[in-house]
């Protein structure tokens, strides 16, 4: 298999149209570009051949978005890139599940677009681009 290329941008794993322009125009605005991809399996095949500064995950995708975020930490390449989980639920076992699968951040929806600009900040201005 071909080595994975760096890339600029952040992926973003989500069926919905709306929360896809939303962050679509937010993460635009940090400088940085985005994939967007509707089902699960089309983010990590995207994943074996590009790493991502940061990866977004709806929880309303086809795939358990705990167990991607879990498979990803497990991989040498991929474990330091941030994960962030948009949760619908955001109660103490959704957390907690979250927490276990090594989920870096969540979001609760309907999201905050303040405070998620704030945390996409931060974490392009600690991850230095290609």
């Amino acid at each position: 298999m071909a080595e994975a290329v760096q890339s600029e941008s952040v992926l973003v794993i989500t069926k919905s149209l709306t929360l896809r322009a939303l962050l679509e125009l937010s993460i635009e605005e940090q400088g940085v570009s985005a994939v967007f991809y509707e089902k699960a399996q089309q983010g990590l095949d995207y994943l074996k051949l590009n790493t991502p500064r940061a990866i977004i995950l709806d929880d309303a995708i086809d795939i358990d978005p705990y167990s991607i975020a879990s498979r990803l930490k497990m991989s040498r390449r991929l474990r330091d890139i941030p994960v962030i989980l948009l949760m619908g639920e955001s109660d103490d076992k959704s957390k907690l599940t979250a927490e276990f699968a090594r989920v870096d951040h969540t979001l609760s929806k309907p999201l905050d677009r303040k405070m998620f600009n704030a945390l996409l900040k931060q974490l392009m201005a600690v991850q230095p681009q290609p």
